[in-house]
């Protein structure tokens, strides 16, 4: 389970905001997205030119922000912070009762239900729910001193360092504005909103972290300034981070459960190099969890940062990160359980709306009842299946609505199709190359054996 259990959180995420880059031509790959997000150029390498001349997110539905509770609760704690990294953090009532609100509805959440079932099964056997919402409140909101190579850092915490950013800069310089760099900051919700508000300034992409360019938009590497401003407005600080970056479009309950699994993984010695290299939707990504360094050099009971470094989409034999080559391992594919996809038409004649299909196999020795069971695409996007139930042998096909952007679509080429049960638990998964018109495209056989469908 562990293998899959980062896609499933990822898969869980009901609070996802779609996301649509520019196509070759510059229009919008799907213009109906929720964030319409627009990369444009590499950046120069310097927080003095500025090469991207639009702003990153070049439309969000702040509406469906402000509908979601999650959302709101999210927001309102981001003001609750001191930007410079030495100023002291207190925190008064109201903003507790913040907190305790936010850690309400993360919980429960699908994604963090999902991080917490495996959490309690694998890694911290017997754990309750009031065990695990005291870590949670401990390891993002607990203010601690971190020790690092000598030096201590005080009032830290995990929240402010990963989704708001921490400021360092010269305080009370002869400068009308001072320049520093910037700590953390990993979040697109802030990020959007900092942009929305002219607190931030995009420079451009910038990919030596990891990954050739902008082909994934669910994630963005890039070089920044955050202009901290007083009360009134006037300019502190320019700081500038030279390579950072987010997730876009996921929800803070997702990227509250990737962290925090992350953590626990790192506290039983199953990180590499605290990195945990993952497959999330179409994209291959390590995900970096530091964790709080104690006066004696152990790891300590607080998250330092998390963030992810994105290493392409797997489908190029070395990625160039410009310090190591990557070389990228195929999604892990599966299709032998009781329940398998058993063929698909990807490339019906025509118009593809309703016209695609998937059919599942019942390969077990039980009936099974597909409530809540969905289909999903390279994107997490889901074609519910409805209820019923699946007798042994029997095959069910499934009709790919396209309903919405947001609902499954099947590409033609180089497709995912992946089969989840109610708890957001991937059971099958097959890929495929090219899909020629009115193809029908087979992954398993009635005699049990599974074929391969990925070619181009």
């Amino acid at each position: 389970m562990s293998v899959h259990i980062y896609q499933a959180i990822w898969d869980g995420d009901d609070h996802r905001f779609t996301v649509s880059a520019r196509a070759a031509n510059g229009d919008w790959h799907a213009p109906d997205a929720d964030i319409l997000l627009d990369e444009q150029v590499r950046a120069k390498g310097s927080r003095q030119i500025d090469l991207a001349t639009s702003p990153l997110f070049a439309s969000v539905d702040f509406d469906k922000m402000d509908a979601s509770d999650l959302y709101r609760s999210f927001i309102r704690l981001l003001d609750n912070f001191a930007v410079h990294f030495r100023d002291p953090e207190t925190i008064s009532p109201a903003e507790e009762d913040e907190i305790e609100r936010f850690l309400d509805l993360v919980i429960a959440s699908r994604p963090m239900q999902i991080a917490f079932a495996h959490i309690s099964s694998e890694l911290v056997r017997d754990m309750t729910v009031e065990t695990f919402r005291a870590d949670l409140r401990r390891m993002w909101f607990e203010v601690y001193t971190n020790f690092f190579r000598g030096k201590s850092t005080h009032f830290c915490t995990g929240f402010e360092h990963v989704f708001v950013g921490e400021g360092k800069y010269k305080k009370g310089g002869n400068a009308a504005a001072e320049k520093g760099e910037i700590s953390g900051y990993h979040s697109w919700v802030k990020f959007a909103l900092d942009e929305l508000n002219n607190r931030v300034d995009y420079l451009g992409y910038k990919y030596d972290l990891g990954g050739p360019g902008p082909d994934n938009p669910h994630v963005v590497t890039l070089q920044m300034v955050w202009n901290h401003q007083d009360m009134s407005g006037e300019l502190i600080a320019e700081m500038f981070k030279s390579k950072g970056g987010f997730f876009v479009g996921s929800s803070p309950a997702c990227e509250f459960a990737l962290g925090t699994l992350a953590f626990y993984e790192g506290l039983h010695g199953l990180l590499s190099n605290q990195r945990k290299r993952v497959q999330l939707g179409e994209g291959k990504f390590d995900l970096v969890m530091y964790h709080e360094t104690t006066v004696d050099g152990a790891l300590g009971p607080h998250i330092r940062s998390f963030y992810p470094v994105y290493l392409g989409d797997g489908s190029s034999s070395t990625i160039d990160t410009g310090t190591v080559i990557v070389r990228p391992v195929d999604i892990d594919l599966q299709n032998d359980g009781p329940l398998r996809i058993l063929s698909a038409l990807p490339n019906p004649v025509g118009d593809d709306q309703g016209t695609e299909w998937v059919d599942i196999w019942n390969a077990g020795a039980v009936d099974v009842e597909l409530a809540g069971h969905e289909l999903r695409d390279k994107m997490g996007r889901p074609q519910p299946i409805g209820a019923g139930v699946l007798a042994v042998g029997e095959t069910l096909r499934v009709s790919v609505t396209r309903a919405t952007v947001n609902h499954m679509q099947m590409s033609n080429r180089k497709g995912l199709i992946t089969l989840h049960d109610a708890a957001g638990e991937m059971l099958a998964s097959v890929s495929y190359g090219r899909a020629e018109e009115n193809l029908v495209l087979t992954f398993a056989e009635r005699d049990g054996s599974t074929s391969d469908a990925d070619g181009d």
